[in-house]
Order: C-alpha cells, then sequence, then structure tokens
C-alpha cells in the first residue's frame, strides 16, 4: 500500500478558508427544538430526547419536572455536537409518579432552554421500606430495612408516635446509618417497656437525596398506666413550699421548669433538672411573701422528648397581681403570608437581654426543625423577621417563642396560603389564530431584577419553547411576546413565566383558534415485519417543500448503517423511500431514523423534524 501526500499552495488554501467561514458567519442562528421517543411509557421504558440550537461543544444541563411541579435533576450533564445537538435518554424508575412530565435542556453558554413533554402512564407508587414483625408489643426487636438511598451516603431516621409526636430511637442520642453500595440501610430497635399501643412510623431520610421512607408498624396490647404527676399541696398561702413529682420523661433526661402567675406572666423555677432511671423528675417551690394570691401553674419540659406537663395550684390570700412583669405579647404581621414570604415577629413582657428562641409548628403539628435566637432588648421586647421556606404548605400554622432563662412563653398563630399563580398577569389579546402575536406581562417576582424564563402548554399538555429569558423591572413585572406558529393545534393554551432566583411560576391562560386543523405530522412503515428479502416502504410527514432530510438505520446490535444521499421533501412535505432486508439480515428490531437535515440547503428552515420508525425482520 502507498501513502499518497497532497500538496497545496497555501494562498489558495487560505482564500478557501475564508470563503467557508464567510459561508458559516452568514449562515442564520437555527431555532431550537427537540423531539423524545417513544412519547409515553411506564415502568422500565427509556426515554430518549434529541435537541438542537445549542452551541457546538457546550455543556447542556438537563432536568425533569414532574406532575406536581417538582423537578429533579438529570446525571451527567451532556455536550452539544458540531452542529450543535444533543442526544440523551431518562429511564423511569419504579415509583416515578404517573402523569404528564416535562424534560428542559439547557445551554451552559449559549442560555438556549429546549422543554420537551412526555407522559409516564401505569406506574405504582414505591415501597421502598419493610419491618419484620409488622407488630409486636412493648418489648419488641423490630428490625427495620429502606431501599433507594444513594450509595454511601449519610442516612437519619426516627419515630412517631400514634399521638403526632416524634421521638429518637435512643432518646437523646442521634441516629446515625450509612447507605451500602445498594443504597439500602437496616437498623434492628428493641421497643422499651411502657410504649403507647397504635400505629407507628419509622422514617429514615437520605442527608444527599433527601428521600425520605416512612415504614409503618404497630405496637399491641394495652395503654400502660399514666406516670405519676402530682403536685402537693394543691394550695397554700405565701411561705409554702410546693413539691412536684412529674413522671413519663426518658431516663436521665435533662428538663427544665418554671411557673406562670396567675396574670400569665412567667417565672423561671428550677431551670435545670435531670430525671432518675425510672424518668420520674421532682422539684420544689417556696412562695415568696408577694407572690399574688390566684390560679397557678408548674411547668415541667424534657429537652429531648418534649414532653411538657402542666400542674395547676392555688396561693391563697389576698397579696394583689403585681403590675410588672406584664405577660408576654407578641404579634405577627401580615396574618397571611406566601411559601418564601417575609413574616415580622413582635413581642414584649420577656425579661431584658434574655435569650427567645421561636419556632414555627406546621399544620400537621410538626414543629419545624430550625430554632432561631433572638435577643430581648431592655425592656424586654424584640423584633424580628422569619422567612416562611419557599416549600411550606398551605394551611394554619403557629409561631412559638419561648424566654431562655424567664421560660416564659407566647404563642401566636398565622396562615400560609398558596400564591395564585394567574395573579398579577395579563394577556393581549386573549385568543388569536395562528400567526397571531400576543403579549403577556406577569408581576409579583421577589428578587428584582431576577431572570425569568419562558414557555408554553399547549391543550395536550405538551411543553412549547417560549422566548429567550429576560430580566424583570425594578417594579418586579416583566413583558414579552409570543407569535403562535402556523401549526399551533387549537384550544386553551398557558404562558409560563419563571423566576430563577424567587422560584415563582406565573401562568396565563390564553387561547389559540382556527378555522382548519393544522398538518398532522407522522411516519408509518409497511409492512412492520418480514423476512430476509423484503422491500420496507417508509413514509414521514411534516417536512417543507424541498425540505432535505437525512436519514439511517439502526441494527437489531446496535450498528448505525448510514446512507450517502438525502431525501427530498415533495410539495406536501412528505418523503417516502424504501430498503430490502438482505439474505444475511440480522434477526430482530430495527430502527429506521430520519430527520431535518443540518445542510446548507436546509438554512431557510426554522423547524427541526425527526422519527423513529420501528419495524422488524424475522
Amino acid at each position: 500500500m502507498s501513502i499518497r501526500y497532497a500538496h497545496t499552495r497555501l494562498v489558495p488554501l487560505l482564500a478557501v478558508l475564508a470563503l467557508l467561514a464567510g459561508l458559516l458567519a452568514a449562515a442564520p442562528a437555527r431555532a431550537a427544538s427537540g423531539t423524545v421517543s417513544p412519547q409515553q411509557g411506564g415502568v422500565g421504558t427509556r426515554f430518549t430526547f434529541r435537541a438542537d440550537g445549542f452551541t457546538p461543544g457546550e455543556r447542556v444541563d438537563s432536568w425533569v419536572t414532574g406532575p406536581d411541579g417538582s423537578a429533579a435533576p438529570r446525571y451527567p450533564s451532556v455536550y452539544a455536537d458540531t452542529l450543535g445537538g444533543i442526544v440523551w435518554s431518562w429511564d423511569v424508575a419504579p415509583g416515578t409518579p404517573s402523569g404528564p412530565w416535562n424534560m428542559t435542556a439547557r445551554g451552559i453558554k449559549s442560555d438556549v432552554r429546549v422543554v420537551i413533554g412526555f407522559e409516564v402512564v401505569d406506574s405504582a407508587p414505591l415501597d421502598l421500606g419493610d419491618v419484620a414483625p409488622a407488630s409486636g408489643a412493648p418489648g419488641t426487636a423490630f428490625s427495620f430495612s429502606a431501599r433507594g438511598f444513594l450509595p454511601g451516603e449519610r442516612v437519619s431516621a426516627w419515630l412517631t408516635q400514634p399521638d403526632g409526636m416524634s421521638r429518637d430511637f435512643d432518646p437523646g442520642k442521634e441516629f446515625r446509618i450509612y447507605a451500602d453500595e445498594g443504597g439500602a440501610v437496616s437498623w434492628i430497635w428493641d421497643s422499651p417497656a411502657g410504649l403507647a399501643p397504635g400505629t407507628w412510623v419509622a422514617s429514615a431520610r437520605g442527608f444527599d437525596s433527601s428521600r425520605q421512607v416512612d415504614i409503618r408498624f404497630a405496637i399491641t396490647g394495652t395503654a400502660p398506666a399514666g406516670p405519676a404527676r402530682a403536685i402537693t399541696p394543691t394550695a397554700g398561702a405565701p411561705g409554702t413550699t410546693f413539691t412536684v413529682v412529674v413522671g413519663g420523661f426518658n431516663r436521665t433526661e435533662v428538663a427544665g421548669s418554671w411557673l406562670t402567675r396567675p396574670d400569665g406572666s412567667s417565672i423561671s423555677a428550677t431551670p435545670y433538672l435531670v430525671s432518675d432511671g425510672e424518668g420520674v423528675i421532682s422539684w420544689s417551690w417556696t412562695a415568696p411573701a408577694d407572690a399574688p394570691s390566684g390560679a397557678w401553674q408548674a411547668v415541667t419540659k424534657g429537652k429531648d422528648s418534649g414532653i411538657q406537663v402542666t400542674l395547676p395550684f392555688t396561693i391563697t390570700g389576698a397579696n394583689p397581681a403585681p403590675a410588672d412583669p406584664t405577660a408576654p405579647t407578641i404579634s405577627l404581621s401580615p396574618a397571611s403570608v406566601q411559601p418564601g414570604g417575609a413574616l415580622t415577629i413582635s413581642v414584649t413582657g420577656f425579661e431584658a437581654g434574655e435569650d427567645l428562641y421561636y419556632w414555627p409548628t406546621k399544620p400537621d403539628g410538626l414543629p419545624v426543625e430550625n430554632r432561631i435566637s433572638a435577643t430581648a432588648d431592655g425592656q424586654g421586647a424584640a423584633t424580628w423577621t422569619y422567612n416562611v421556606p419557599n416549600n411550606a404548605v398551605a394551611g394554619a400554622w403557629t409561631l412559638s417563642v419561648l424566654g431562655d432563662s424567664s421560660g416564659r412563653s407566647a404563642q401566636a398563630p398565622f396562615t400560609v396560603v398558596m400564591a395564585d399563580p394567574a395573579a398579577g398577569t395579563s394577556v393581549s389579546p386573549a385568543s388569536g389564530g395562528p400567526g397571531t402575536t400576543f403579549t403577556f406581562t406577569a408581576s409579583g417576582f421577589r428578587d428584582k431584577p431576577e431572570k425569568i424564563y419562558f414557555w408554553f402548554t399547549d391543550p395536550s399538555g405538551k411543553g412549547v419553547n417560549g422566548p429567550d429569558w429576560k430580566r424583570s423591572s425594578d417594579d418586579g413585572t416583566v413583558t414579552w411576546e409570543w407569535t403562535a406558529p402556523g401549526d399551533a393545534v387549537a384550544g386553551q393554551w398557558q404562558a409560563v413565566a419563571h423566576g430563577e432566583k424567587s422560584d415563582i411560576f406565573r401562568v396565563i391562560p390564553f387561547t389559540i383558534v382556527r378555522d382548519t386543523p393544522p398538518v398532522t405530522a407522522g411516519a408509518s412503515v409497511s409492512p412492520e415485519s418480514g423476512g430476509p428479502g423484503t422491500t420496507f416502504t417508509f413514509t414521514a410527514s411534516g417536512f417543507k417543500d424541498r425540505e432535505q432530510v437525512g436519514y439511517w438505520l439502526n441494527l437489531p446490535d446496535g450498528t448505525v448503517i448510514r446512507f450517502d444521499h438525502e431525501l427530498v421533501g415533495d410539495p406536501n412535505g412528505e418523503v417516502t423511500w424504501t430498503w430490502t432486508a438482505p439474505a444475511d439480515a440480522q434477526r430482530g428490531l430495527y430502527v429506521m431514523a430520519v430527520r431535518t437535515s443540518q445542510s446548507e440547503k436546509n438554512k431557510h428552515i426554522d423547524h427541526v423534524v425527526s422519527y423513529e420508525i420501528r419495524f422488524s425482520v424475522q
């Protein structure tokens, strides 16, 4: 074999390169678009996505958005090819919710976004937890296992009692376990005596994946006798020593105590207590000579268990209630707030300079874990702001404040309401046919100015790309335009605007009307199966007149056969071609792929049409 070298003079070569560069620079930017195959599928289905319009070589991130609006990233990222196209896939895992989904791809450099709609069907809820036995009396050793975590990630776990209170598996100690290489964890809990009968829940949550697995089981038997809880005497004059005995706490649990006066104000009793080996706490308090007469309360609260026991008693005599300290007061503004909104908290009646702990409680009665501390001023007052979580559920919440030194406490309700996604929006005109330019306006974006991204949802729930992102104005408003394409289907559409930082969505309904249905694109093969020697005829539509169309064949073993010529769309936008299976053709499933060509002849084409046509050789 010989090797021949072609010698070319430098100047003509540079001229040719310059000419090519000019042609490339003159080529218009292609509109971004995407396809998915198949359009719907159940558990185990691999959805294959194709999109173009990106900058060649740029990294493209992608994520899926489920029927409930929650989003999850798809890893790893992919890189656009020399023509700005990408191909990637996503598998339907067990437990994936059924319903309409969207896959979004975003170019890191170009900021081009492509939204592709698809549907998950017939997906059953996933059970990722087990317990053995499923029920047992106090003292039973329960064996738990949970799956679906990331390999090696840290997992925490806790229990929820039948009364809705949370408790640790080992009171006062942090639960820490790590998932194995299969993403599973298992542990054994020796249930102690004295547990309340009923339905319990063991919850395990991954620190990195945020996956939470709830495992229900039952404690059987009769409810244990209540712990000793008494104050003696129940009444007495100033100077009387009152003794409090309270059971039901964890063994050697740290607790605190305080007293509530007849006017509702609180004073510290014994701030540091430790229960004995039976979970019992005892403490005493001697009423001073100036103790006001009336109904008092002795309060004991465990630090780890959260158990709080209030015992009433009476101080006799005629001592008047003191003018000071005043009972704590709390006010919240506004009374109703949206997720992510700010709540202003104002309190009075606490000790000067003491730390104030506060925590919100959700509508289901569970407190939000992160307590944040504020500090009272010299008059025992304080004002601060609490930002409601972005994922806060709607309903009636409660905010509690506790003085660290005085033990005084106060509570106030507030309501979390969901924002109306259509509030502060407008569209003009409200309806129109293909070719109509709609003008949309949305307001209420918080972090201004911020990037706002746009897309549309057609009447079938399929995502349609919108215009490039814009920044909101100083008043949190954004306006954008969109011209309905010629193939827009008739019916109720939705325009969606999403704030990148605030995570606020605005949804604007509008209507597409048309006198004639759009041209229906599609592809087919005849016959759908045959033996070696069979000639298969393929037809695909939805192209433009004289549009260049490329095609290739995927064999059952994954080999790709490319053809050295392109098809050309006829005046009806259709292409037809044939392929004859050779005598030694592989048996199995074949896929004939057809797609709008990226050739220079298609520079006037503003769309990308692609199909995957399946057939078999038997």
